[in-house]
């Protein structure tokens, strides 16, 4: 008996699709932090109002990078769960389930992204009319192609002009759902920790065109195996002691300070070439903590769930808020907690924006039928 069929006798997952996009909610919260205060250059020529030394501010800025990792963790697992699925559809070759989820995910992913660059697109040439063609020339057709490339969410991986650098994270999740069918017939044939081990090798003694993809690959093989052996579930279900008080008060201690550690190590001398490593690492121990103590209280979990289901859109315009088109009025604030309050704000707001112009244009219609289509092809 395998792993898999090991864990399908245990309890249901509990990591299911609210706590993934209340994690996504967390993620995209911290990325707004990380994207306003990584470093000075970030708010230079603006006053912040802080209540300790800068460097700590700028120190745990530089650590929301994980925020990526928490995007791909839940990427990978949730991709992986889907493949778990198609394994027990035993009337459905896993070729054919595995050709139209790639399909459906690449549509809705592409569709999405497309329709909010385009929206962007429309807003810029309004509040800021020369970026486009300060982005890409005005020479054609190098201009068009440029626009198409960065369209798709490939300019970063094909070294293209991009209008804002914040969509390099496209290319990274196209190579997700196009490689995850793939690997998981590795986990089906190797168990998971051979292939941990390989996805490691391959990590760290292997040469990828994409900086990108090498720093994410590992995150990528820890949330397959998560899904694969329900390893959040039993995490949660773990008991330090009988006593329900006890168990969670060792638990929060014990996974605060392994956060806290491996945020000391990704920060530190060891960052170098065990940077890919801690960005594996980090996401699982925080999923832990926040569907511990964050997600089972009820008005965060509604809370994060909420920005969740738009974290997508507040992903892709925030940086042109916070830079091209109100950068002045988000940094005039002063305090950093009110600062990427009011771009969360600014920032959901636009994203809710889109979704209903989506709506009104019957936009998700048309991806499904675009969907069906093509996987009936």
């Amino acid at each position: 008996m395998n792993t898999q069929e090991k864990i399908e006798k245990k309890a249901v997952d509990l990591f299911n699709v609210q706590y993934s996009n209340c994690l996504k909610g967390v993620a995209v919260v911290i990325l707004l932090f990380h994207h306003c205060f990584l470093n000075k250059a970030r708010y230079k020529g603006y006053t912040l109002k802080l209540f300790f030394p800068e460097y700590y501010l700028n120190y745990l800025a530089s650590f929301g990078k994980i925020c990526v990792s928490l995007f791909v963790f839940v990427s990978a697992y949730g991709l992986t769960k889907k493949m778990m699925s198609l394994n027990k559809k035993s009337d459905i070759p896993y070729s054919e389930g595995s050709r139209n989820v790639i399909c459906t995910r690449l549509v809705k992913l592409l569709g999405n992204f497309m329709f909010v660059f385009l929206c962007i697109v429309l807003a810029c040439r309004v509040l800021c009319p020369g970026l486009l063609q300060n982005c890409y020339g005005t020479k054609f057709p190098d201009n068009a192609e440029y626009f198409l490339v960065d369209m798709f969410g490939l300019a970063d991986y094909l070294e293209t002009p991009s209008l804002k650098a914040t969509f390099w994270y496209y290319g990274l999740a196209i190579f997700i759902i196009l490689i995850i069918p793939l690997l998981f017939l590795l986990l089906k044939k190797m168990d998971a920790f051979m292939f941990m081990v390989f996805m490691t090798i391959v990590n760290f003694f292997f040469e990828f065109h994409d900086a990108n993809i090498r720093h994410y690959f590992l995150c990528i093989g820890i949330g397959m195996v998560c899904a694969y052996t329900n390893f959040i579930t039993r995490g949660l279900e773990y008991k330090f002691s009988d006593s329900e008080v006890k168990n969670k008060i060792i638990k929060f201690i014990l996974e605060f300070i392994c956060v806290f550690v491996l945020m000391v190590l990704r920060q530190g001398p060891l960052k170098g070439r065990l940077y890919p490593l801690w960005d594996a690492v980090i996401p699982v121990v925080v999923t832990l903590f926040c569907c511990e103590f964050i997600f089972s209280v009820s008005l965060f979990n509604k809370l994060f769930h909420f920005l969740g289901i738009y974290s997508a859109g507040i992903f892709l315009i925030h940086n042109f808020i916070r830079t091209t088109w109100f950068g002045d009025f988000t940094y005039s604030f002063g305090y950093p907690v009110v600062i990427v309050l009011v771009l969360l704000a600014d920032s959901l707001a636009a994203s809710m924006l889109v979704e209903a112009l989506k709506k009104l244009l019957h936009y998700n219609q048309l991806l499904n039928k675009l969907t069906a289509r093509w996987r009936m092809s």
